[in-house]
């Protein structure tokens, strides 16, 4: 019985750390676009209105200008106008990103706790209005 007992520590303690490396490494990877396909299919149930995106545009101001600056243009990894968000354009993976962040070389921290679901709604609104138009691109 010692046996098994000892035996299963170690299998616990060999298999645990792949287990925590794992979940700590979810979304890490160099910035390049992509789809999280299983939040693409998630429909936004805040419509897109004038008061929607002003809602969003006054959290954005409070929670997002210090990393993708009053303009929304940030980096190249930061920029929220080009169209092109490394994470996925459709609304629920723009929710997905503000509900839990990123990690990796452009890490932003999730609101989950501090935003609720339909504050969060409000910034995929807010950030849909931004992207540029063809005749915007340069």
């Amino acid at each position: 019985m010692k046996k098994i007992i000892v035996l299963t520590a170690l299998a616990v303690s060999y298999f645990a750390p792949v287990e925590i490396s794992a979940q700590t490494t979810e979304h890490v990877h160099k910035p390049h676009p992509h789809k999280h396909k299983e939040y693409a299919k998630v429909k936004n149930p805040v419509p897109m209105t004038e008061d929607s995106i002003v809602k969003g545009k006054g959290l954005f101001e409070k929670r997002c200008v210090s990393c993708h600056g009053e303009s929304s243009k940030g980096n190249e990894k930061t920029d929220l106008t080009d169209g092109l968000l490394i994470h996925g354009n459709t609304d629920g993976e723009i929710f997905h990103v503000i509900t839990d962040g990123t990690k990796g070389p452009a890490p932003m921290k999730g609101f989950k706790k501090e935003l609720t679901k339909e504050m969060r709604w409000h910034l995929v609104n807010y950030i849909k209005s931004l992207k540029k138009t063809e005749g915007d691109r340069r």
